[in-house]
């Protein structure tokens, strides 16, 4: 229990944290405080380009053999997640079956800030991990938003007769959003330029990465929590499962990691990026293929409940259970 609360107090005296825990008391006291919209995209950018490069240029180093079994089980887990986020919403929670594929869609997902977060924490524990992470986290955002919109697809078919767009457009969307395309980008960039070209533009991927993602969160603070405030009307139990999938994916991914022999590292980001779930790719794609989904519902989920969970308390945890399960 005392490396638990010592791992928990190291994680919420990071400047990360503090940066979104202020973004949340920013809006419960009603605060004037706004980031501008322009600025917003602009550093999302920003942090989606660093972490495709760094991983693009791990990948020079990396080998295709050591890499294809954590592929596989990373593909493994993206669907698993889907299947049981759903069953357990759908069956459990009652959710009509657009919003039980919608919420599926992000917790199948991943989310990147989470992902950026876990890393951190391993910077500040001063353990190591395998340098195709980043790979695996933009191999992770793709397949459980695709499947759970070919399956509404296949849903709506039954019920109308019709479908409402065509599949070609839904793995488009899917591939091609903002948030994928940055990522592969980025990695694509990362993998094939020159060293002295990248030195060029450390100085904004790279120096200032953790800079601009600490004014991520605190905007990220404040919209979580007004989302939040949105979701009027809903008894607080029915949004359980925002606490119950982050507990199971992370213990299912630190398990498959550990299987595969993944290092302590590696094992423990497997397991974050499991738990984690998606509130910009998924958001982005359901928003235009599952117009029947309330999106207060699977965006305050995902990042207004999900995400400060993870950053807060779970990051914390999955290290700890990782540490038992590695050594």
């Amino acid at each position: 229990m005392g490396l638990v609360l010592e791992i928990v107090y190291i994680n919420l005296l990071s400047p990360l944290i503090l940066f979104f825990i202020l973004g949340i008391i920013a809006t419960l006291v009603n605060s004037d405080l706004k980031v501008p919209e322009a600025f917003y995209t602009g550093y999302t950018m920003i942090i989606l380009f660093t972490i495709g490069i760094k991983g693009g240029t791990k990948l020079k180093h990396a080998s295709i053999g050591d890499m294809f079994v954590v592929i596989l089980s990373a593909l493994f887990l993206s669907f698993l997640m889907l299947t049981i986020s759903y069953l357990l919403i759908k069956k459990v929670f009652k959710f009509d079956t657009p919003n039980s594929l919608a919420l599926a869609a992000h917790y199948g997902s991943v989310s990147a800030v989470t992902f950026v977060a876990g890393l951190s924490f391993l910077d500040k524990m001063e353990v190591q991990y395998e340098d195709y992470m980043p790979a695996i986290l933009v191999i992770m955002e793709g397949p459980a938003i695709i499947t759970a919109i070919i399956l509404y697809k296949i849903f709506t078919q039954k019920k109308e007769g019709y479908l409402t767009s065509g599949l070609t457009e839904v793995v488009k969307e899917a591939f091609f959003g903002k948030s994928i395309f940055l990522l592969i980008g980025g990695i694509f960039i990362g993998l094939i330029a020159h060293e002295d070209g990248l030195l060029m533009i450390k100085p904004l991927f790279g120096d200032l990465f953790y800079g601009v993602l600490s004014i991520f969160l605190l905007h990220m603070g404040m919209v979580a929590t007004q989302r939040i405030r949105d979701l009027k009307g809903i008894q607080w139990y029915s949004f359980a499962y925002v606490f119950i999938l982050p507990i199971i994916g992370g213990i299912i991914g630190i398990l498959v990691g550990d299987f595969i022999g993944l290092s302590l590292g590696g094992t423990f980001i497997l397991g974050v990026l499991t738990a984690s779930s998606s509130y910009i790719a998924a958001p982005a794609a359901i928003e235009h293929s599952i117009l029947e989904a309330n999106s207060g519902v699977y965006v305050g989920s995902s990042l207004g409940l999900t995400l400060p969970f993870n950053l807060i308390f779970g990051i914390p945890f999955y290290f700890w259970v990782s540490s038992l399960m590695v050594g």
